[in-house]
Formats: structure tokens, sequence, C-alpha cells
């Protein structure tokens, strides 16, 4: 009788841990907003702060769709007032599979891919001793490549706080996500 108790039990728990809701469904739209930390896009020496925002759909019960695009823009100072601006835009789709790790309602854990294109422009300005004033700008735009793996925590059914580490928009990407 013990026995078929506890298969009894067993069976049970199995059965709702299978069907209990994961914070990722197929179906699921989810819009987010952040900010980049630790670099931009793969650019030397960007140690500028990355604003993002992005959009995914779930295309099936564990992998995910969207769209992405990103902004940073960082300086430096030469000589007195001479110095370089740099500007990153990125624009791109990403890919991301969906693992249930912790089995909660609330948290979404993922890895995946961005496949971006990157705008780059430069501009020089400023007061070079003995040359006088001098501009100069260029620009230049490649295919950009980066991995990612991230958690959202839904404090509400339809608000999350997440963060990503990886190679792409910024070695650390924190912000806000809402499921339509």
């Amino acid at each position: 009788m013990k026995r078929i108790l506890l298969i009894s039990m067993l069976l049970v728990i199995a059965v709702g841990l299978s069907f209990s809701q994961m914070a990722y469904n197929k179906g699921d739209q989810v819009i987010n907003l952040g900010i980049g930390l630790g670099g931009f896009a793969g650019a030397y020496g960007s140690s500028g702060v990355a604003i993002t925002g992005g959009y995914e759909y779930g295309v099936t019960e564990n992998i995910s769709l969207g769209g992405v695009v990103g902004y940073s823009s960082t300086s430096e100072t030469i000589y007195g007032d001479y110095g370089w601006k740099y500007t990153y835009i990125l624009i791109g789709a990403r890919g991301a599979y969906h693992l249930d790790l912790f089995h909660s309602p609330k948290i979404d854990t993922y890895g995946g891919i961005l496949l971006g294109y990157n705008i780059v422009s430069s501009s020089a300005t400023g007061t070079i001793p003995y040359y006088g004033y001098y501009g100069a700008s260029a620009s230049a735009s490649y295919l950009e490549f980066g991995l990612f793996v991230g958690g959202r925590y839904y404090f509400d059914p339809h608000w999350a706080v997440q963060a990503e580490l990886g190679y792409g928009l910024g070695i650390l990407n924190i912000g806000i996500a809402y499921k339509l």
C-alpha cells in the first residue's frame, strides 16, 4: 500500500512539473530597452555606454527570433581641444534558445546569436599646435557577429528586468522587458 501511495505521489509531482507554466512560451512577443556596458559591437577602445532596444517572437517552445538596434558614442581628447569622436549604430537580427533552467514561471534563461550591420563614423576636430584648426571625418560599415547568454526575471506577468553577457552590443547589457 505504501508503494502505491509513493508511486502515485511521484506521478502527480512529475505530471505537475511537466505541465507547469514556463516564463517563455511559443507565441510570446517581448520588447526590451537597456544599456550596454563594456564596449560596443566589437569596437576597439569603445568604452561608451550603448543604448539598446529589441523585439523577439517565440517561434517554437524553445526558439525565438527578433531584431535589435543599438547606439553608442565615445570620444577622446588627444591634445588640448583636439580629439576624436566615434559613433556606432548597430542594426541586427537575433535568435535565442530558451532553456527553463530554474523551472520557474518568473525566470526565463536563454542563449543565442546576433548577426547585424554596424555603421561606424568618426570625426577629428580641434586645434593642433603649430598647425591651427584641423577637422577630418571617416566612416565604415561591416557585418557584426555576436554571442550572448541572458536571463529575465518577471516581477509582474508582463514586466521583467533582464541581464545579458556576451559579445555584440556590450559585454554586459541590463534593462527592462515587456511581454505583449
